[in-house]
């Protein structure tokens, strides 16, 4: 499964979260990830935005690791 593909159809996690994080001085950031998903407006989801994307999703991940119960 692609990075896009799982932000498209699987993403559990809050899209508008991943996108700040991204793209962190855009205050549009969500919209901007959605529309680049839906290739709306002539944009696409790139190699580029994948491997920040991913970035995004190993830190969480490892935030995620880090968790406790207690």
């Amino acid at each position: 499964m692609t990075v896009e593909d799982y932000l498209k159809n699987h993403c559990k996690v809050d899209l508008s979260y991943i996108a700040s994080r991204m793209w962190p001085t855009n205050k549009n950031a969500a919209a901007y990830l959605s529309r680049k998903l839906n290739n709306a407006d002539g944009r696409s989801f790139s190699k580029k935005d994948a491997i920040k994307a991913m970035e995004v999703l190993k830190e969480l991940s490892i935030e995620l690791n880090t968790l406790t119960i207690e």
